[in-house]
């Protein structure tokens, strides 16, 4: 099961008045002709063209003694075939331009799903809620496919010509296709809630620098000891690091990515000796990666035992944001402070996700496979989460702490 592929020649052949990279979304216009070269003398002929837009999955699973085949099929909508010709067809042999068939034709992209979608299927089956106001309301998907073990999931938009022609006293058909990408929805910045999420996680360092006396003194061996033998004469400091991180990112938005942090003293766990000292806090570092999510569903079979077949497939992109730190001049710096206010790493750093990879003032960090917006379809879900992991020195011991946080990823606003 793969996507449709382009299909033709001189019998049949769907030209597209646009560049072969073009990306169409919902409600817009497709244009070109169908045409035919080759010879053909036909008393009677049809040709006709549709628009066909589905998403398909197909899952193996193992079993025993034979393994079970699942399939989930949906047609996102129907149109009806737009007849373009009827009647005899005539191209001479040897022929001329002059002489080909070359008919234009005009196909507009639904906007949403259509109720014919939900035929022969059931709720169970579908991420979506089928109620008829649900299903009309429902954006197309954009194009989308990808495969892992056992599993290929598919969304898919193509045009098909059919030249129907009748020879010795009998029909004959011939068919062509040519792919359509469809982009995912666009979003106005101006329609996208950019709020913040609270992540938090207590950490704790020991060390004689904690003292405001001894910030910028050289250990002795001793104290280099009892430190490694965590004495209780050695200073502890617990502290809570809180990140503002975004619910949603809109990829090549130009505003930066909000990425808040902010470290907390906490007094429990805390030498009493160092309660009211505020403490230096550097960030040496931040990774940042964007774990995606495909779901899928599949109709439930006698092959199946009637359950309802799903799968699940995770992969992780990491996005080189620890290179920006690594070509700052000066750190970046911020105090644990009762009153203290947070840094944001994503201002000081410029950060803007793209579709190729996260840009840090206006330079790739890595160059990542194609980053996918968040979306829900019948069959398939594709959902994401940011993971962070955040080093930071404090009186010259390093932590590094883990956060992960869900995150919707919108399309840009821009067409391509």
């Amino acid at each position: 099961m793969h996507p449709t592929q382009a299909t033709g020649g001189p019998n049949l052949n769907i030209s597209i008045a646009a560049p072969p990279i073009w990306t169409y979304a919902a409600g817009d216009t497709i244009i070109g002709s169908v045409n035919r070269h080759s010879h053909l003398v036909a008393p009677d002929a049809k040709i006709a063209l549709t628009l066909i837009g589905r998403t398909k999955a197909r899952l193996i699973t193992e079993g025993y003694p034979t393994k079970t085949t699942s399939h989930g099929n949906w047609k996102l909508f129907h149109l009806p075939p737009q007849t373009l010709l009827r009647g005899p067809i005539h191209i001479p042999s040897p022929s001329t331009p002059t002489d080909w068939i070359n008919i234009p034709f005009s196909i507009n992209i639904p906007e949403a799903a259509s109720l014919s979608a939900v035929r022969d299927h059931s709720q169970e089956e579908s991420f979506v809620p089928l109620e008829a106001s649900c299903i009309t309301q429902h954006p197309l998907p954009g194009t989308f496919y990808t495969e892992w073990s056992g599993a290929k999931v598919c969304i898919e938009y193509y045009l098909q010509a059919q030249l129907r022609y009748m020879r010795n006293g009998s029909w004959r058909v011939q068919r062509a296709t040519a792919p359509v990408t469809l982009a995912h929805p666009n979003v106005d910045a101006g329609g996208i809630r950019f709020a913040l999420q609270r992540c938090s996680i207590v950490s704790r360092v020991r060390s004689q620098r904690l003292l405001p006396s001894m910030r910028d003194v050289g250990l002795s061996l001793t104290q280099k000891t009892q430190k490694i033998l965590g004495l209780s004469s050695v200073p502890g400091f617990s502290f809570e690091v809180v990140m503002g991180v975004p619910v949603a990112i809109q990829l090549d938005n130009s505003s930066p990515i909000p990425l808040l942090i902010r470290v907390i003293p906490r007094r429990d766990g805390s030498s009493s000796a160092i309660w009211d000292v505020v403490q230096r806090v550097e960030v040496t570092a931040v990774k940042m990666s964007i774990l995606s999510k495909v779901e899928i569903v599949l109709k439930p079979s006698e092959e199946s035992l009637y359950t309802i077949p799903n799968d699940e497939h995770v992969f992780v992109q990491h996005l080189g944001l620890e290179k920006a730190f690594e070509q700052l001049k000066d750190p970046i710096v911020t105090f644990a402070g009762p009153n203290d206010t947070p840094v944001d790493i994503g201002r000081v750093l410029r950060l803007v996700l793209g579709h190729d990879g996260l840009m840090s003032d206006g330079k790739r960090l890595s160059l990542v496979a194609s980053i996918q917006p968040s979306f829900v379809t019948f069959n398939t879900r594709l959902s994401h989460s940011i993971i962070w992991q955040t080093s930071l020195s404090i009186a010259g011991e390093t932590r590094t702490v883990s956060m992960t946080a869900e995150v919707t990823v919108y399309n840009s606003a821009s067409r391509l």
